[in-house]
């Protein structure tokens, strides 16, 4: 089975619930030095990584599509205490994601001779489908207006509540 892979500059919608999680309002260092734009943000391709999908969900067919916000750092790595899941997935999958992530490298976001953290989210889908799942892909392009209109520092605030990877469902 293939795993089709998306990426989106963008901020998913942070509106809905996902039930109560254990919070730790430190997992973001620095907010107010966290960009929210990602214009030139590049991975970097010497570094070819994708999520390993899980044995057993795979020999199901089962499959799922997380959408996950993390903040690269000013050395293109992600800063997995950042990472926050914006949809309800199988734990499994999430899990998938959460592993991938330290091995993921990008070049540095630079904006004049400054480099900057910038908070990124992509979609991982885990399917053998020839197209991206919708409803993840529609989560990811409505939330670019929303990325857009928000200071960073409130975006932080709301993003400490949902699942990430050190949630007990996910470890």
């Amino acid at each position: 089975m293939k795993i089709l892979y998306a990426s989106y500059f963008c901020l998913a919608t942070l509106g809905s619930t996902l039930g109560a999680q254990a919070t730790n309002p430190n997992r973001f260092k620095d907010p107010e030095g966290i960009t929210a734009d990602p214009t030139g943000l590049r991975r970097d391709t010497s570094v070819r990584a994708f999520p390993r999908y899980p044995r057993g969900l795979q020999e199901k067919g089962i499959t799922g599509a997380p959408v996950a916000a993390f903040v690269i750092d000013t050395t293109g790595r992600v800063e997995l205490e950042t990472a926050s899941f914006l949809n309800t997935s199988r734990p499994e999958f999430a899990k998938a994601v959460c592993d991938l992530l330290p091995k993921l490298r990008f070049q540095p976001f630079i904006v004049g001779d400054q480099k900057w953290r910038v908070l990124l989210v992509e979609m991982f889908a885990f399917n053998n489908w020839p197209a991206p799942d919708s409803a993840a892909s529609a989560l990811a392009a409505h939330s670019q207006e929303d990325f857009a209109t928000r200071p960073i520092v409130k975006v932080v605030e709301q993003l400490v509540s949902f699942p990430h990877c050190d949630s007990p469902n996910i470890r």
